[in-house]
């Protein structure tokens, strides 16, 4: 139990120092929501390489939710 709760106090405070550092970056590079929603819309969504993937993927998505999930067992006869 001991090293279980230590590898996870490790990777939390792991976790914590990265994520802090990334905040720090972000916030010191100017960047905002706003501006990047900005250069998404103007950028990046008009990229055909980037519509390419998406329409891909959203094409992906909608075969994989028609199949079924599960396959059920089909019985022509009474077998007891």
């Amino acid at each position: 139990m001991l090293i279980p709760t230590l590898m996870f106090t490790a990777v939390a405070s792991l976790s914590f120092i990265a994520l802090t550092r990334i905040h720090n970056f972000y916030r010191g590079s100017g960047a905002s929501m706003s501006k990047a929603q900005e250069e998404w819309t103007t950028g990046a969504w008009k990229n055909p390489h980037v519509q390419a993937a998406a329409q891909q993927a959203a094409m992906g998505a909608a075969a994989g939710a028609m199949q079924d999930q599960f396959s059920s067992p089909q019985y022509n006869q009474n077998q007891m």
